[in-house]
């Protein structure tokens, strides 16, 4: 028998509605910042939709078959669009057309092609995405054209290179009378260094904040300060240029030394966490930013993976990171699966779509043709990889697959003419507790050498008798050098590669040293 309390039946539920006068204090972002990342926005809509301009204006009998000839062109680009084909009151067309794409990607690509394409010999379209209109704004009432700068003489950026004796000259930083010093020198061999101008301008307390770094070719001296970066230069190291860039903690240069690269971890950031230009590309002689680079959107991280981030083409036409990891649909991230290579003319990616490589870990620059060499982890399922693309057309030239590689190393030769990979392969490996890997039944070192002037570029492989230590290429020659051996005995190797032979042949063995760890060619001797 069950015994029922009328009583407790009677009491009434209790109400979890907020009382009327609540007010909610929590926004949005800070709930479900996730979800909110993903949701549409105008600009997205607005970044998808694209306005041809310059179609032919015909009237009203004419307007279908006009219809028919553009929705070809149109179909031919990018077959998932909708275009609208705005009409006068008299039913004529009135030269433009409104076209949406499912996304961002697909409507930089049709403006990419439809913008100048010439219809006929009267009718070349014009391509302009929605968002890009907002910045033909009527320009402020007050507004003024922008004064002249003076030109700013600041002397020989080379003048160090005529010192009649042939000094070298270098800089360092230390500590006079308790206030941080940078000072610039002569180098005199067998006598103390000779400062290298006036004490008051050659060296200066508090020249920098943190650190200075010298550009590639010695042309400037550039000091990081809390409010940007100055570069230095001419016999006297006046300013030259400066750059707005608050809390900067690392800077690079192309190797022309056209751009100067900064980083700062933003101090504000979005509600996303995003810094929407926290890289920063200058032009090295304006002082104009040229472009910013959101570091979440190279990379799906918050923080900086390396230095230098990009890597430059020797002619400086082309910059290139690891393209972002992707994530599945539980967001566990992916590895690198590609790169993403921009173009100094626009600043966009290339041809808009990335180099697709599948557990990329590393890639480089030839240094004298846009070619970049790039090698691939294997994993269980998949050899590593290592190759060579052309750019800008991204044609794989040649590519190599080894399966069991543990490690590997490129070296691109001075002259271009030859890319060697250094790999160790094993037998067998064992995962360990801790994510630890063992490999079992020793390795062994190889040499692949891609000799990119040979027609098809040829590839050859080269064992290693030893376990490899280092490699050095003849900067222009067919010769070479291998460090092999361990710690306690390293023998250098020297190769030469003939012609018409599929492996490099031994020249000589030189005596082993036990505080070998590179090796060099003289520039244009075969002293190593």
């Amino acid at each position: 028998m069950v015994e029922i309390d009328i009583n407790k039946e009677n009491e009434e539920e209790p109400s979890f509605s907020d009382p009327e006068d609540y007010v909610d204090d929590i926004a949005d972002e800070d709930l479900v910042m996730d979800v909110l990342r993903q949701q549409p926005s105008k600009d997205e809509y607005e970044e998808a939709c694209l306005m041809i301009f310059g179609i032919p204006v015909v009237g009203p009998e004419r307007v279908g078959k006009l219809r028919t000839v553009l929705t070809k062109v149109f179909t031919n680009v990018e077959p998932d669009h909708k275009a609208h084909f705005p009409l006068t009151e008299e039913g004529g067309s009135k030269g433009c057309v409104f076209i949406e794409f499912p996304d961002k990607v697909k409507a930089e690509y049709a403006k990419g092609v439809l913008n100048g394409y010439k219809l006929d010999k009267n009718h070349v379209f014009s391509a302009l995405l929605f968002n890009e209109a907002r910045l033909f704004q009527k320009p402020p009432e007050n507004w003024q054209p922008p004064k002249e700068t003076p030109y700013n003489n600041v002397g020989d950026l080379w003048w160090w290179m005529q010192h009649p004796r042939c000094r070298d000259q270098f800089a360092v930083q230390y500590e006079k009378d308790g206030v941080p010093t940078v000072a610039c020198y002569w180098h005199i061999k067998g006598h103390d260094p000779e400062i290298a101008g006036e004490p008051g301008k050659a060296e200066r307390p508090s020249w920098t904040d943190t650190v200075f770094k010298w550009s590639p070719h010695g042309s400037y001296l550039t000091t990081i300060h809390k409010r940007g970066v100055a570069l230095w230069g001419g016999p006297e190291f006046s300013r030259v240029q400066r750059f707005a860039h608050e809390n900067v903690q690392f800077i690079d240069f192309s190797p022309c030394e056209t751009y100067l690269v900064t980083y700062a971890e933003a101090a504000e950031k979005n509600h996303w966490g995003d810094d929407e230009d926290c890289l920063r590309i200058w032009d090295v002689v304006t002082g104009e930013m040229l472009k910013g680079f959101s570091l979440y959107a190279l990379t799906n991280r918050d923080q900086l993976p390396c230095w230098p981030f990009f890597q430059w083409s020797f002619d400086e036409k082309f910059f290139a990171c690891l393209k972002a990891p992707e994530k599945d649909k539980l967001e566990k991230e992916k590895k690198v699966n590609g790169i993403s290579v921009f173009e100094t003319e626009t600043f966009k990616l290339v041809d808009r779509r990335h180099i697709i490589v599948e557990n990329i870990k590393t890639f480089s620059w030839s240094p004298t043709a846009n070619i970049i060499s790039y090698y691939a982890e294997c994993t269980d399922s998949l050899p590593a990889e290592f190759g060579l693309v052309q750019m800008p057309n991204q044609q794989r030239l040649r590519s190599g697959r080894i399966h069991n590689v543990a490690d590997a190393q490129m070296f691109w030769q001075k002259s271009g003419q030859r890319l060697a990979v250094y790999t160790m392969r094993y037998s067998k490996k064992q995962m360990k507790e801790g994510g630890e890997v063992k490999y079992v039944g020793g390795c062994t070192s190889h040499i692949e050498i891609f000799e990119i002037d040979k027609k098809d570029v040829s590839l050859m492989n080269l064992p290693l008798p030893e376990p490899f230590i280092n490699f050095g290429w003849q900067p222009y020659g067919e010769k070479f050098c291998v460090l092999t051996g361990n710690q306690a005995k390293a023998t250098p190797l020297v190769y030469r590669i003939e012609a018409n032979s599929h492996a490099p042949k031994l020249m000589s063995k030189l005596d082993a040293g036990v505080q070998f760890n590179e090796v060099f060619f003289h520039s244009f001797s075969l002293i190593i």
